[in-house]
């Protein structure tokens, strides 16, 4: 009896298996199907050619226009001090004097002494018509008064040197001496500058020299470095050397600039910008469009809704952008955010930059 049961509960359950086997298969899950590929949001520009001017800046110095230290050109105590430190001078203006009251009555004594002889040659001159006095005497008296207009004449040259006047238009910038001080020929006295317009010296590289031209403009920058401001202004080139210097190399230019308003002072740092050369119909995008991929410099354009990846070949830099040389024409959609996220052939969604 139990060889019996046991034979139908193994039949039922062969019947259930075999059941369940010819049922409907199970619907996959969602996870299972394949999702679409999902869209990159980027920028993109439309590339363009245009003339770029490629322009080059080096450093340099400023220093006044003329910068003249005075001497005395006589012995003798200061007499007189006249403008102060700081003040603005014209052409002949008189800083100080030097042993003036002597050198003022060396001259009238002069004077006088050659007024004597001449007096005495003319009525020399009137008695030898007349043969009163010998020719000799007449003679001596001619020399005698030529001696003594040659003393004048150097009597009102000291009188004038006892006066140390400023040769130009400028700034005193120092006085070294003070009334009272006994000075001889050759000690400084003063020193004067001329700051309406100043000088900029630049060393030039042998790579640049031959694009400065002695008369063109360039321009002139100098940092503040407390605001960030920059003042900027336009200098000419008035000379530039044609020998290099020895030791570094290099070409010494000078250029001139107008310093009217005072803003610039000698002995700052500045920076010259001049044109190095102009790039007819370049290509150029944001420097930071290219990708470096591999060794490989590529950028990414959009093409129907989809990133393509180009490889490029770069030039210079300039301000911010890259020069492209080939690879990339006139037209292309070139993505210039998200180009990061991307591969070729990945769908994208663009905006306009």
């Amino acid at each position: 009896m139990r060889t019996v049961v046991f034979s139908l509960v193994i039949f039922g359950l062969t019947m259930s298996l075999l059941g369940g086997c010819s049922s409907e298969p199970a619907p996959a899950s969602p996870a299972a199907q394949k999702s679409p590929e999902k869209a990159v949001p980027v920028t993109v520009i439309t590339v363009s050619s245009r003339d770029l001017e490629e322009r080059f800046t080096l450093p340099g110095s400023l220093e006044a226009w003329e910068d003249l230290t005075l001497a005395a050109e006589i012995a003798g105590p200061v007499d007189w001090v006249g403008p102060r430190e700081g003040k603005q001078l014209t052409s002949g203006t008189a800083i100080l004097t030097i042993d003036s009251l002597s050198q003022k009555a060396n001259l009238e004594r002069a004077r006088v002494d050659a007024e004597v002889k001449r007096t005495t040659m003319e009525r020399l001159e009137r008695l030898v018509a007349e043969e009163l006095v010998s020719r000799q005497e007449f003679d001596n008296s001619v020399t005698a008064y030529e001696a003594a207009r040659q003393n004048l004449e150097l009597a009102r040259i000291a009188l004038d040197k006892s006066s140390v006047r400023t040769p130009i238009d400028g700034v005193l910038d120092a006085r070294y001496v003070e009334r009272g001080e006994y000075l001889k020929a050759g000690d400084p006295v003063a020193a004067v500058v001329q700051v309406d317009r100043l000088k900029v010296l630049v060393d030039v590289p042998e790579k640049d020299v031959r694009y400065l031209h002695v008369g063109e403009q360039v321009g002139v920058l100098q940092s503040q470095i407390d605001t960030g401001e920059i003042l900027e202004r336009i200098g000419k080139l008035v000379h530039l050397a044609y020998k290099a210097d020895p030791v570094t190399r290099t070409y010494r230019a000078k250029i001139e600039v107008d310093n009217r308003d005072r803003q610039l002072r000698p002995g700052m740092i500045v920076r010259i910008e001049a044109l190095r050369r102009t790039l007819k119909d370049a290509v150029a995008v944001p420097l930071y469009a290219v990708v470096d991929l591999d060794g490989r410099k590529v950028v990414y354009v959009e093409e129907q809704g989809r990133a393509r990846l180009q490889e490029v070949e770069i030039g210079r830099v300039l301000d911010e952008q890259i020069i492209i040389r080939s690879g990339l024409e006139p037209g292309a959609r070139l993505i210039v955010k998200g180009q990061q996220l991307l591969s070729d052939g990945m769908p994208v969604t663009t905006k306009e930059g």
